[in-house]
């Protein structure tokens, strides 16, 4: 008999909670905060095309509810939000979006902690790497295990392992099976500095196949990547962390598109000022572009992204984002049988600002310009939006 994962994360997340050694007596919950919210967002371009543009006008009505149920040393985390999406002229987009989140934040000893967690999504897929117009649901369910163990004062031991289960309503050959594990060796001095050397390994199994001289042939490929990595607390005010590794992509048949070469990523955090922050991330990896695509592209991109809290209830935030995708495993078939190659320059930009005129209300307006050039002019597109939401916490 065969068991979804929901089922399975479920089960496991209870059965481990039971044998918990923890008095229920010692349980509190440290935060318990359902809200509400409204919001009204205008697109200029639903559909993300390059001509006939279709601009539309959005309305959605949510709840939520952010819990942390404190039982001894370990946390019981809850994160859901409901969402009833309606849009003004194109009924037939109208959904519900679901999205929820729970871990075990768990402890054991001194020496041992981690989590153990189910997440569940369900959400229309995005219109940025599909020509069609049609209503495609997504659904994503996720396991997840993480565990750190002292073995030194100075050296710690952390592992974590993943599954997850995406589905389409409509393509479901986007339909996939992720399994993936990591493992890391840290050392941390007493200069807020920490090294590591990371390897991770994934597995992703897609429902889809290809026809070659006949046979068919898997898109199933695995990702092996090792990294250092550096985590380095400048001052209060100040963080870097930085991964250089080697990522090593093959898949089980189509060897003519696997990838090995240099990936990593930099982020820095920091207050600039006591009212101002900003991230900074600069990076080259692999993605498979939120699983909306089979194969997988390189994605070199940097981020800024500011934010000015103006007054203790006023804050505006900003962001800049310039992406680069050169989708490799397209490519390398497409140059091999004389075909275009795909390589698609990404521009976003965004300027929010939150009011908090009570402890209980808040209201956030954004505006967001999106600009794709890609080497196929089919897949140009512009797209501007702007929204306001409000929100009641009980």
């Amino acid at each position: 008999m065969r068991y979804s994962l929901g089922f399975v994360a479920r089960s496991l997340f209870l059965f481990l909670a039971a044998l918990s050694p923890i008095n229920i007596s010692l349980a509190a919950v440290d935060k318990f905060d359902p809200y509400a919210y409204a919001q009204v967002l205008y697109d200029t371009n639903v559909f993300r095309v390059s001509d006939n543009e279709k601009s539309e006008t959005i309305k959605s009505l949510g709840v939520g509810l952010n819990s942390d149920l404190k039982l001894s040393r370990q946390h019981l985390l809850l994160d859901v939000t409901v969402d009833r999406v309606n849009y003004n002229s194109l009924d037939e987009l109208d959904h519900t979006k679901i999205d929820g989140r729970g871990t075990w934040a768990w402890q054991v000893g001194n020496l041992w902690n981690g989590d153990l967690g189910y997440s569940y999504k369900k959400e229309l897929s995005s219109f940025t790497q599909r020509l069609t117009t049609e209503k495609d649901m997504r659904t994503a369910q996720t396991g997840f295990w993480k565990a750190g163990y002292k073995i030194h004062p100075d050296w710690k031991i952390i592992g974590a392992l993943e599954y997850e289960e995406s589905s389409y309503q409509e393509r479901d050959f986007l339909d996939r099976d992720k399994s993936s594990g990591a493992l890391e060796v840290q050392y941390s001095n007493t200069r807020n500095t920490r090294v590591g050397i990371r390897v991770s390994y994934s597995k992703n199994e897609l429902s889809s196949t290809n026809l070659a001289s006949g046979v068919s042939v898997s898109n199933d490929y695995d990702t092996a990547e090792y990294s250092g990595v550096f985590y380095w607390e400048i001052s209060e005010k100040s963080s870097l962390e930085a991964s250089l590794g080697y990522t090593d992509l093959k898949y089980d048949d189509l060897g003519e598109l696997d990838f090995q070469g240099s990936t990593g990523r930099l982020t820095y955090l920091g207050t600039l000022t006591g009212k101002t922050k900003v991230e900074i991330a600069v990076w080259r990896e692999t993605s498979s572009l939120y699983d909306e695509i089979i194969s997988y592209v390189l994605q070199k991109g940097v981020r800024i992204r500011p934010t000015w809290s103006v007054t203790p209830k006023i804050s505006i935030t900003g962001e800049a984002v310039y992406t680069n995708d050169d989708f490799k495993g397209r490519n390398n078939i497409a140059s091999a049988l004389g075909g275009q190659r795909r390589d698609d320059d990404l521009w976003l930009y965004r300027v929010g600002a939150a009011w908090g005129p009570r402890s209980y209300l808040q209201v956030a307006v954004n505006y967001q310009r999106e600009e794709r050039e890609s080497s196929i002019g089919a897949l140009d597109y512009d797209d501007d939006q702007i929204d306001i939401t409000v929100q009641f916490d009980f």
